[in-house]
C-alpha cells in the first residue's frame, strides 16, 4: 500500500459524517490531502531559502498561507458534517488572504508568484462543479486583481526586497505551484478515470441483469407455448372444417414464437460467454447446398430465384454445423423476406488465401436484388434487437437478433461478417471463416425435406403396441399445474398417472410406488429434473427406471448434463403429444427386451450378468436365495428385510425386471435348483423337493408341471432316455 493509500484511508476515518455522501467523502478527502501535500511543499521550497537569507519578514507573510491550509483543514477534521461551506471559506478566503499579502509586498512585480496561488485556488473551485461556488470565487479573484492593479501606484515595496530575492522566490514559488498542478489534474484524470471505470462496470452488471431477465422470461415462454400447441392439436383431432385451419394457425403461430424465442435465448447464451464449440469436419459445398435448397420452397412461395454458386464442387473442412446453419438461415430468410417478387438471391462461396500466409479462409456471400439498406444503417444492423425501418417494403416483420446472431457467431468461429448495401439495388452479405482440418471427419446427411432454418414438429404414421404392458404406471414430475393437467389428460387413458408438484415429492413418490417410467420437467422448486434423475438412477430400489426428461432447457449443454444424469431421453418444451407418446412407449419397449433378458437369469452364469446397479440388484437376490432356499421358511418377507427394501418395492422392482412377481421368483428359483438335482443324481423326488425348500411334495409337483409342462419323473425319464 503506498503512502497516498494510507493518508487517504486515514482521512476517510477522520473525516467520516452519517450524512455524507460517497461523493462528498470522496471530495474532503481530496481537499484535505491537496492542502496537506500544499504545506509541505511550501514549506519545504520557500520556508528554507528565507531561513538562510535571514528574511524573517517575508517568512512570517508564507507562514500565513501555510496557516491558513492548516486552520481549514483542521476544522474540517473537527466539524466534518458538511462540505459546502467549507468550499466557500477554503477557496474565497485564500484568495483574499493571497491579495492582501501582494499588497503588502508592493505589488504584482514584487508578489514572489503569490498571486499564481490564487490562481490555482480559483482553478481548483471549478472542479467541484457548483455554480454558485465559482461565481463566488470569481467575484473575489476578478475584484482581487482589480484592487491589486488599481492600487499599485501607492503601494510600498517592504525594505528587505531585492530583485535577487524576488527572481529565487518566485522561481521557487511557480515550481511548487507546477507541481501542485501537475499532482490535481493527475489525480482529476485518475477520478474521471476510476468514475468511467465504475459506470462502465455498473453498465456492464446492469446489461448482464436484462440479458438474465429476458434469458428467464423467455426460458418460461415455453410452458405456456406447450400448452398452447398441445390444445390446438387437441382440437385439430376432435374437429373438422374451419376449426381444423384455426387450430392449425394457433399452432404456426406457436412455431413462430418458438423460433423466436430460440434465437433469444441463444444470443443470451453467447452474450454470457458459454456458447460450447462443437466442430466436425465435412464437406462445406454439400452443407451450404443443402441448406440453400431448404429455403427453395419458401423462394417459390414468394416468387424468387434463388441461385447457388459454389467455385469448386467440394471443400471438406472443420464447420460448427449448429452455429453456421442458423447464420446462413439468418441471411436467406432476410434476403427473401426484403427482395421483391420475381427477384433473384444469389449463394456464393469461393476459396481465398489470407495474405501472404498459408492460412486459407472460405468466403460465403449471400446476395439479393432488394430493397437495399441505406448507407447511414450499416453500421447499425448489427446492433442487438436493432430494426431497419422502411415503408415501402411490406415484409418487415423481425426482432433485431438474427443478424446480430450471426455477427457474435462468426467472432466465435474465429470468422467475420461483413455487408455491402446500394439503397434501391439490394444488399450483399460476406461470411469469411479459416479453413481448418483438426475435427473429426463425419458425413452430415440431414433429414430428406427437412428444413435447416426451422424446426418442424415431427409426424409419426406408425400406431403404439398395446399388447406388451397393460397401463403401465407412469409419475409425472412437473410444478406448472395446468402443464401436469394437461399431460395427465394425454396420457391417463394409456398409464396409470402418479403426479408430483415439484422433485423432492417426485422421489418420494418414485421410491414408494417404484413406477414403470418417469416424465421429469427440469426447472423446478426443490431438486431439479437433473437431481432427481440422479437420485433415482443411483437408489438400487429406483435405478431400473426409465426416467425422460421435459423441459424448456432445449440447449446441447443441458441435455447433455441430463443424459450424463442417467435419463432415458430428453424432450424439449413445447412438445408434438405423438412424440412424446412413442418415445414413451418406445422406452416401455426396451425395457420389456431387457426384461426378457433379466428373465433368463437362472439359466446364465453370473459373470454374463450385466453389471449396472440393476445386474447387482439381482446378484443380490440370487446370493441371498442361494444362501437360503433349503430352509422351507425363507420366504417374501426375509427376502425384502435382508435387502432393505419394502414388499411392494420388492415386487415392483422384480416384476419390472423380470417380469415376474417375488414369489414367483423365488418359486422359480427353487424349481431351477430342483430341476438340476433331478438330472444330476439319482435322489427322490420328494427328497428333493424337500432340499429345496418345498415343505409339501404334492404342492411341489404341481408348481413343477406348471413351470415346465411335464412332471418331474417325466422329465428324468426323457433325459435319461436322450442320454
Amino acid at each position: 500500500m503506498t503512502i497516498f493509500q494510507k493518508l487517504d484511508k486515514w482521512l476517510i476515518k477522520v473525516l467520516r459524517h452519517k450524512s455524507d455522501t460517497p461523493e462528498e467523502l470522496e471530495q474532503k478527502v481530496y481537499l484535505v490531502r491537496n492542502g496537506i501535500m500544499a504545506s509541505i511543499i511550501l514549506s519545504s521550497l520557500v520556508f528554507v531559502p528565507m531561513m538562510i537569507y535571514q528574511k524573517f519578514h517575508l517568512l512570517f507573510l508564507a507562514s500565513l498561507l501555510v496557516l491558513a491550509i492548516i486552520i481549514t483543514d483542521g476544522l474540517l477534521m473537527i466539524i466534518k458534517r458538511g462540505i459546502k461551506w467549507f468550499l466557500y471559506f477554503y477557496y474565497g478566503g485564500y484568495i483574499i488572504l493571497c491579495t492582501c499579502i501582494i499588497m503588502i509586498l508592493g505589488g504584482l512585480p514584487n508578489s514572489l508568484g503569490v498571486w499564481g496561488g490564487a490562481f490555482i485556488v480559483f482553478m481548483h473551485s471549478l472542479a467541484v462543479k457548483d455554480i454558485r461556488i465559482v461565481i463566488v470565487n470569481a467575484n473575489i479573484y476578478l475584484g482581487g486583481l482589480v484592487a491589486i492593479v488599481l492600487l499599485y501606484p501607492i503601494l510600498v515595496p517592504i525594505n528587505e526586497w531585492t530583485p535577487e530575492i524576488n527572481n529565487l522566490l518566485f522561481t521557487i514559488d511557480e515550481i511548487w505551484m507546477c507541481l501542485f498542478l501537475v499532482k490535481s489534474f493527475y489525480d482529476s484524470i485518475v477520478v474521471r478515470t476510476n468514475e468511467a471505470k465504475r459506470k462502465a462496470e455498473h453498465l456492464q452488471k446492469l446489461d448482464l441483469l436484462k440479458s438474465k431477465l429476458y434469458a428467464n422470461i423467455t426460458h418460461e415462454f415455453r410452458t405456456p407455448l406447450t400448452l398452447i400447441r398441445g390444445n390446438a392439436e387437441e382440437i385439430s383431432e376432435h374437429q373438422n372444417g374451419e376449426t381444423i385451419e384455426k387450430a392449425k394457425s394457433i399452432m404456426q403461430s406457436s412455431d413462430k414464437i418458438l423460433f423466436l424465442v430460440n434465437q433469444m435465448l441463444n444470443l443470451s447464451k453467447v452474450e454470457e460467454g458459454r456458447v460450447p464449440l462443437h466442430y466436425v469436419q465435412t464437406d462445406l459445398i454439400s452443407f451450404v447446398r443443402l441448406a440453400v435448397g431448404s429455403f427453395q420452397g419458401f423462394a417459390e412461395l414468394r416468387k424468387i430465384r434463388l441461385h447457388f454458386e459454389p467455385q469448386s464442387p467440394q471443400l471438406i473442412m472443420d464447420i460448427e454445423l449448429e452455429k453456421l446453419e442458423e447464420s446462413l438461415s439468418n441471411l436467406l430468410s432476410n434476403a427473401i423476406k426484403y427482395t421483391h417478387e420475381r427477384g433473384d438471391v444469389f449463394v456464393s462461396l469461393r476459396l481465398l488465401n489470407s495474405g501472404y500466409s498459408k492460412e486459407k479462409q472460405v468466403e460465403i456471400t449471400v446476395r439479393d436484388t432488394g430493397i437495399g439498406i441505406a448507407e447511414n444503417e450499416l453500421e447499425k444492423i448489427f446492433i442487438r434487437f436493432y430494426r431497419v425501418e422502411d415503408n415501402r417494403f411490406p415484409y418487415r416483420e423481425g426482432t433485431g437478433i438474427g443478424l446480430t446472431l450471426v455477427s457474435e457467431y462468426m467472432k466465435l468461429m474465429k470468422g467475420s461478417v461483413k455487408v455491402k448495401s446500394s439503397y434501391g439495388k439490394g444488399s450483399e452479405f460476406i461470411i469469411t471463416l479459416p479453413v481448418t482440418h483438426n475435427a473429426e471427419f463425419e458425413e452430415v446427411v440431414p433429414e430428406k425435406n427437412k428444413p435447416l432454418h426451422k424446426e418442424e414438429p415431427r409426424n409419426f404414421n406408425y400406431p403404439a403396441d398395446d399388447g406388451i404392458i397393460s397401463h403401465p404406471r407412469l409419475l409425472i414430475v412437473e410444478d406448472n399445474p395446468e402443464l401436469r393437467e394437461y399431460l395427465v389428460r394425454l396420457l391417463g387413458n394409456e398409464y396409470q398417472v402418479l403426479t408430483a408438484e415439484n422433485g423432492i415429492r417426485g422421489i418420494e413418490l418414485a421410491t414408494e410406488h417404484i413406477p414403470d417410467i418417469v416424465l421429469s420437467d427440469v426447472m423446478m422448486p426443490g431438486k431439479d429434473g437433473f437431481q432427481v434423475c440422479q437420485k433415482l438412477k443411483n437408489d438400487f430400489r429406483t435405478s431400473h427406471i426409465p426416467i425422460v426428461l421435459l423441459t424448456a432447457r432445449a440447449d446441447t449443454e443441458s441435455r447433455i448434463t441430463g443424459l450424463e444424469r442417467g435419463a432415458d431421453a430428453y424432450l424439449t418444451k413445447p412438445f408434438n403429444k405423438r412424440e412424446l407418446q412413442i418415445c414413451l412407449h418406445n422406452i416401455l419397449v426396451q425395457r420389456e427386451t431387457l426384461r426378457l433378458k433379466f428373465n433368463q437369469v437362472f439359466e446364465k452364469k453370473m459373470d454374463e450378468q450385466e453389471h449396472g446397479l440393476n445386474g447387482k440388484f439381482l446378484e443380490k437376490v440370487i446370493s441371498l436365495l442361494e444362501k437360503n432356499y433349503k430352509n422351507d421358511r425363507y420366504g417374501i418377507h426375509h427376502l425384502y428385510s435382508d435387502l432393505g427394501m419394502s414388499r411392494v418395492q420388492l415386487h415392483r422392482k422384480l416384476t419390472a425386471l423380470t417380469g415376474q412377481s417375488a414369489s414367483n421368483f423365488i418359486r422359480n428359483f427353487r424349481l431351477q435348483k430342483a430341476k438340476k438335482l433331478l438330472l444330476e443324481t439319482n435322489k427322490h423326488v420328494s427328497d428333493i423337493a424337500f432340499e429345496v425348500g418345498f415343505s409339501d411334495a404334492s404342492y411341489f409337483s404341481k408348481s413343477f408341471i406348471q413351470e415346465y409342462g411335464m412332471a418331474s419323473t417325466e422329465m428324468r425319464k426323457f433325459f435319461s432316455f436322450s442320454h
